[in-house]
């Protein structure tokens, strides 16, 4: 055209043809480099070299900002002589529905309100945690800070990844729904393993799937998932620390939290020293925190497609994050791992784990397509490479969860533990006192608060021997008013110490006893011993020997260890105008020396009246030990005929002495601790009977006025009659034997042991004045064969009133009047269907 008022216009220049794609892209990239020449690949891509002295990244910068806008994005690889750039559709449609999203959140919503129901109810404040309603307790306590924390992390990763020009999509939370069939009680709580109503927490669009500018894009933006759910569950996981009170009882078996190794070890430092132990009842918030903080460390793992696989690319880059070397290592590592945690010893949420982990290395360990890195080649700047190791380091290690992150407290109900330490020798103090320290301990392991009392009984009551408890204001129950006790809390150990204290003036001897443990209301028996530090140390008590003549002995300890022989004697009857000595070692006399310390130390005596009266002190190299007699309560018989004893307090046949104490009686020779024994029954029809063979044990019942009790005892068993109810020694031990029914009067007192009573004189003076009399009372209708027996020297007889017949029914009395001169004894035995009457002399 041409204007005639202005200059000539030259033509537009026009191509003749119009380009296609591949020569708009190449139009459009050449306005940024150089393009040397086209790749024959799938997608355009050049050989390219900046223009002059540009950066490459910088204008790969600019070239994606402008492809942008045509939907089109640029990647920048290495070729061999320079750089080369790959032009690749921008994804499209990547974004789910709004509504889609919204019932994802609603849906795990639901399964962790539901899973935090199942997981808190066996263990729950009765006003609740937060709400009287379980389920508003469960949403507020553990669903409603999971998905806040969640919605914190989701808007930071999108923050981050806007900052490099980066279009992120939000968390999705997957919900569990198999939480419901154990909420709603299909499936028992012992099988649950994952409890925690989300099953993965990815985002959409992947994060593998959207372009990434560089790799420091990348790095930051994996990262900050991790990152604010580990901080944000650490956060949770404390205050529910603090929060979790010093103990609430579980109902059932609970489901434990067990927190990572570095939060356990400040929780225990900083918080409550306890604070293990009340995982067992831990608040809602310490299962909402251990969630997140779990899922943080199992995200940073370097498994494709996982935020820690990002993390390896981003640091590695993606030839060598996908090279086959480190994949071989990302196995063995998963394996030794999955070792560790125990994976293959038994069944846990691991399995899971495990079962994810494991495909994703197989089949994308080695893809090189994901994620897409734009400009892969920038790498990381050494501040980066810094920041984002130093920050994988911390959030790895503080997180690294405990080899069974959840764990069913199958321990929750056990029984407490005792331990009891054998005493220490006694070590003499200065005032003259010998004391032993001993230690007893005992655990609580269960998640429940316990009972428990303990103390100590000696099996001698008369010795010497004396405990005094250190309870350490643990002292709220006792065992009879003694002893230490008190509710222990779950994972405690009350520790207290005893002191075996002798007080005597002589020298301790070695002492049998037994420390009585009550736990949650089960007593449990310790046998120890106690003794003092000295080379030889007799036992506390002598003990019959059956054998004629008899016998007494005692056990010695120790071995000559500073003295070269051990010298031994005894306090006998001596009487300077005896030609024998009625009480001697086996070895003869009063004295005797070993080499070596024999086992035990036996004395004879002429008979066992006359061995009963000998002094039991014995001295070992000059020291005095002052060594109990054998209980005579303890070698009684008595005469049961079968049709039993008849306790009828309107015919003057009652208990008797040493019975008419009442107590337990009870077959052998032991007593049960702290039982709720009740006396037999009273029969509405016939006769009241007490059949021991039948009933074992029971109260010894009062028989009142106008009631008649028939006792039933098999020949030849023995009984113990029990006072104490927290002793396990009698304080009555008796043998039965079949004969006729037979009371004798003597000392002011009734018995129905036969072998009772018993005299001793001195040259016609009888130590007790009342023992020359016996009255025998036979409630039988028939005679019981009686006979005297003379014993000793013959010299000096005893003088008596018996007319030489047997017992005859109803009452029978006799007078006895000892020698004159030189020592004289009686005592009563059952023998061949007979009552002896031994009367003996020595002059």
């Amino acid at each position: 055209m041409v204007d005639n008022d202005g200059p000539e216009q030259q033509p537009l220049p026009h191509q003749r043809s119009a380009w296609d794609q591949i020569e708009l892209l190449s139009a459009v990239v050449g306005r940024f480099v150089h393009l040397e020449h086209r790749h024959a690949a799938s997608w355009p891509s050049w050989n390219v070299q900046p223009f002059g002295d540009e950066d490459v990244h910088e204008v790969v910068v600019r070239l994606n900002r402008h492809l942008a806008k045509l939907g089109w994005l640029a990647k920048l690889t290495r070729a061999r002589s320079g750089w080369a750039i790959t032009v690749l559709p921008l994804p499209e449609r990547q974004f789910p529905r709004r509504m889609s999203v919204a019932a994802f959140w609603f849906l795990s919503a639901l399964t962790l309100t539901l899973a935090a129901d199942v997981w808190t109810g066996q263990v729950r404040p009765d006003s609740g945690w937060i709400a009287s309603s379980t389920l508003v307790d469960a949403f507020i306590g553990y669903a409603l800070p999971v998905l806040t924390v969640l919605a914190m992390a989701s808007a930071l990763q999108w923050v981050i990844a806007r900052r490099y020009g980066v279009r992120s999509g939000w968390l999705l939370p997957v919900p569990d729904l198999t939480i419901a069939l154990y909420a709603v009680g299909l499936f028992p709580h012992e099988w649950l393993f994952w409890p925690f109503g989300l099953l993965l927490i990815p985002s959409l669009p992947r994060m593998d799937a959207r372009p990434w500018p560089d790799r420091a894009a990348l790095g930051y933006t994996a990262l900050s998932v991790p990152l604010a759910m580990g901080l944000g569950g650490i956060i949770l996981f404390f205050l529910g620390v603090m929060l979790t009170p010093e103990y609430l009882a579980p109902s059932a078996m609970p489901l434990v939290t067990q927190a990572p190794v570095l939060m356990s070890l400040i929780s225990v430092e900083l918080i409550h020293a306890d604070a293990l132990v009340r995982m067992a009842w831990a608040h809602p918030f310490v299962h909402a925190g251990g969630l997140l903080m779990l899922f943080a460390w199992i995200s940073l793992l370097p498994i494709p497609t996982f935020p820690g696989g990002r993390l390896l690319v981003a640091r590695m880059g993606l030839i060598d994050a996908r090279s086959s070397s480190t994949q071989t290592l990302l196995i063995v590592t998963t394996f030794v791992f999955a070792y560790v945690f125990g994976v293959f010893s038994s069944f846990s949420l691991w399995y899971l784990v495990l079962a994810l982990v494991l495909p994703l290395l197989f089949f994308f360990g080695n893809t090189l397509g994901t994620p897409v890195v734009l400009d892969e080649v920038k790498g990381l700047t050494e501040p980066q490479h810094r920041q984002l190791g130093l920050l994988l380091l911390i959030v790895f290690l503080f997180l690294l969860p405990a080899q069974q992150p959840v764990v069913h407290g199958n321990e929750w109900d056990d029984p407490m533990q005792v331990e009891v330490d054998n005493p220490p020798l006694a070590d003499a103090l200065a005032d003259g006192t010998w004391v032993s320290r001993a230690e007893v301990r005992v655990t609580n392991p269960s998640f429940l608060a316990q009972p428990f009392a303990v103390d100590v009984r000696y099996e001698q009551r008369n010795g010497n021997w004396q405990s005094v408890w250190d309870c350490d204001g643990l002292d709220a129950f006792t065992l009879g008013g003694a002893g230490c006790g008190d509710v222990l809390l779950p994972g405690r150990t009350a520790i207290f110490w005893v002191n075996h204290t002798w007080t005597g003036a002589a020298d301790p001897t070695a002492a049998n006893l037994t420390y009585i443990v009550e736990l949650d209301g089960a007593p449990s028996l310790h046998d120890r011993r106690v003794a003092p530090a000295l080379e030889v140390t007799p036992d506390d008590h002598w003990y019959d020997v059956p054998s004629t003549p008899p016998q007494r002995c005692v056990q010695l300890n120790g071995e000559l260890t500073v003295s070269s022989q051990l010298n031994v004697s005894v306090e006998g009857v001596v009487m300077s105008d005896l030609h024998l000595d009625p009480v001697q070692l086996l070895d003869g006399g009063l004295n005797a020396t070993y080499d070596t310390v024999p086992d035990r130390i036996c004395m004879t005596g002429v008979d066992p009246v006359v061995l009963d009266a000998a002094s039991p002190v014995l001295h070992l190299n000059n020291r005095t030990f002052p060594v109990l007699k054998p209980m005579k309560e303890h070698q009684l018989l008595t005469l049961v005929p079968a049709s039993g004893w008849v306790i009828d307090p309107d015919n003057q046949s009652g208990w008797g002495g040493l019975m008419d104490q009442g107590g337990v009686l009870t077959h052998g020779d032991a007593c049960a601790i702290n039982t709720t024994m009740s006396p037999p029954a009273r029969s509405n029809v016939g006769p009241w009977i007490w059949d021991t063979s039948v009933r074992k044990a029971g109260h010894i019942p009062a028989v009142d006025a106008g009631e008649q009790l028939v006792l039933l005892m098999s020949d030849g068993s023995n009984h113990s009659v029990c006072s104490d109810p927290f002793s396990p020694y009698p304080r009555l031990n008796f043998d039965v034997k079949a004969g006729p029914e037979l009371m004798i009067s003597w000392l002011n007192t009734t018995t129905r042991f036969v072998n009772q009573p018993w005299a001793l004189s001195v040259n016609g003076t009888l130590i007790n004045a009342g023992m020359g009399v016996l009255e025998f009372e036979n409630p039988n209708s028939a005679s019981i064969p009686f006979r005297l027996s003379r014993e000793g020297d013959f010299g000096e007889d005893w003088l008596h009133d018996w007319n030489g017949e047997n017992l005859p029914p109803g009452s029978t009395r006799l007078e006895l009047t000892p020698p004159s001169s030189g020592l004289g004894s009686m005592w009563l035995t059952y023998e061949s269907n007979a009552v002896v009457l031994h009367l003996a002399t020595y002059s």
